[in-house]
């Protein structure tokens, strides 16, 4: 009797075991639905221990206000996701994440900005395109320095282009500052022919206009015989 007593306890022990890890395997392993937060396998960083590693392909860029690229769209399992980059960076991203490619971003996750979803809040540190094995490492691309760009003057019928800071003229963008793009933009949508002084950004250093024109820094827009300083 001891023995089948003793027999009984260790097959119960036994079977007490089994029932827990089973338990353990099922709440480790992926469920149904899982947002892609805990979808996306970590990778430790050297400052930040939130990086994650996102494969996908690249559907398309966007931009800031300024309509300068400063994200890309990627398509993974796991949704549609943006990813950040600064947009002095945007020529280097592009060239290794062009439109279809399939790459691997190395991310960290970010507060969302104002307006955006949580699928919106990564930015990312490098990135590898998986066909040709080009990578580009965010950290090795210097800020640029602060320039006014090239001198010049334009003068030509403007034509209003979707983002409402900015205008078309003489095949290149013209940028306002949104409180100026409110004041002027009924006027130059009015004018048949416009005068603008500015800047046109030197286009070594990096940034990328989503409209791909050269883009303009006015200093003075002149409409109707009217000069406006654009502040």
């Amino acid at each position: 009797m001891r023995v089948n007593r003793k027999w009984s306890k260790l097959i119960g022990f036994m079977l007490l075991l089994a029932t827990l890890a089973a338990g353990l395997s099922w709440y480790l392993s992926p469920k149904k639905g899982q947002n892609l937060q805990k979808a996306i396998l970590p990778h430790p960083g050297p400052d930040d221990n939130k990086h994650f590693n996102i494969t996908g392909r690249v559907i398309k860029y966007g931009s800031n206000h300024e309509g300068d690229i400063d994200k890309l769209l990627l398509s993974s399992n796991e949704g549609e996701i943006w990813l950040h980059f600064p947009p002095h960076m945007a020529r280097q991203v592009t060239s290794v994440a062009t439109i279809n490619a399939q790459v691997k971003a190395l991310a960290n996750e970010s507060r969302p900005r104002p307006g955006e979803h949580r699928n919106d809040s990564y930015t990312i540190t490098s990135l590898t395109n998986n066909a040709f094995q080009t990578k580009v490492d965010l950290h090795d691309i210097p800020a640029p320095i602060p320039k006014k760009g090239i001198e010049i003057k334009m003068k030509g019928k403007p034509s209003v282009n979707q983002n409402e800071n900015a205008f078309m003229l003489a095949g290149k963008m013209v940028t306002l500052p949104p409180h100026m793009a409110r004041a002027l933009f009924p006027l130059i949508n009015q004018a048949k022919t416009i005068t603008v002084k500015g800047f046109v950004r030197d286009s070594t250093d990096g940034f990328l206009s989503e409209s791909g024109m050269p883009i303009v820094r006015p200093t003075l827009v002149e409409i109707d015989s009217v000069t406006y300083k654009i502040r």
